[in-house]
């Protein structure tokens, strides 16, 4: 799983391994019970994902495949991305 933006100052690094976790919903449980609150709150409301967070599974965003019940498997690619202010 590779983190980008305010999600790598939450987790303090560019990448994490988590192994076993047969969906991205439950990769994303996972992550927020080994970094926290704050991870949580960057990513999750009420269990679904924030507007403008963007999950890749091997470069695919989780909107078009099956959302947080897509599966991975060992050798699945996950970039996590969370949600940008910008002008």
């Amino acid at each position: 799983m590779r983190f980008y933006a305010s999600l790598r100052d939450v987790t303090g690094t560019k990448e994490a391994r988590i192994a076993g976790c047969k969906t991205v919903g439950e990769l994303l449980r996972r992550m927020c019970d080994k970094y926290g609150k704050a991870f949580k709150d960057l990513l999750l409301r009420d269990g679904s994902l924030i507007v403008g967070v963007m999950v890749l599974v091997n470069g695919t965003h989780i909107a078009h495949l099956q959302g947080l019940d897509t599966p991975l498997s060992e050798d699945s690619t996950v970039d996590i991305f969370p949600p940008v202010a910008g002008g």
